[in-house]
């Protein structure tokens, strides 16, 4: 007795399941069974294929990057945690920080930590709460004043005060 194709159908109790995760399971229904075959890449805009590489399984239909971009770069971990375009941050990182206007290597991405509460295993902020790019240094000295206005314009009377 060879071993039959369900073509889509697990039969219960099998241990098996259609679909990978509920994203792909959203995505077949919104195909009407037909699996696509390419997806745009949300980072470079260019065309990847769904399809099975050799020797490999098939690509989830809710991916969102080609394998060029890459789901762990630098660039697909700003935009899925802030909503950030590579394009959005080359401008920034050509202005400079936006308190000392110092240009370095790698700016720091402010938000307002209050804003999105912290949820048990989304990490992503809702993109309304990023204020600005900072330096290193402008980002650790905001965290350290703890985000206060009122102790920040403490710290610049401070600073005004005689000696």
């Amino acid at each position: 007795m060879g071993v039959r194709r369900l073509r889509g159908r697990c039969p219960k109790g099998s241990g098996r399941r259609k679909h990978c995760s509920r994203g792909c399971q959203q995505t077949d229904s919104r195909y009407n069974g037909r699996r696509p075959t390419t997806a745009k890449c949300r980072l470079c805009g260019q065309d990847f294929s769904l399809q099975r590489r050799t020797g490999a399984r098939l690509q989830r239909t809710d991916t969102q990057w080609c394998r060029t971009c890459g789901r762990e770069s630098p660039e697909a971990r700003r935009y899925l945690k802030y909503g950030i375009t590579p394009e959005e941050y080359a401008a920034a990182m050509n202005r400079g920080c936006d308190i000392c206007g110092e240009r370095v290597g790698a700016l720091h991405i402010d938000h307002d930590h209050s804003c999105c509460p912290p949820r048990s295993k989304q990490w992503r902020t809702c993109g309304q709460c990023v204020r600005g790019f900072l330096c290193g240094s402008c980002n650790r000295g905001l965290g350290l004043l703890k985000d206060d206005p009122n102790v920040l314009r403490s710290a610049i009377e401070y600073l005004g005060r005689k000696a």
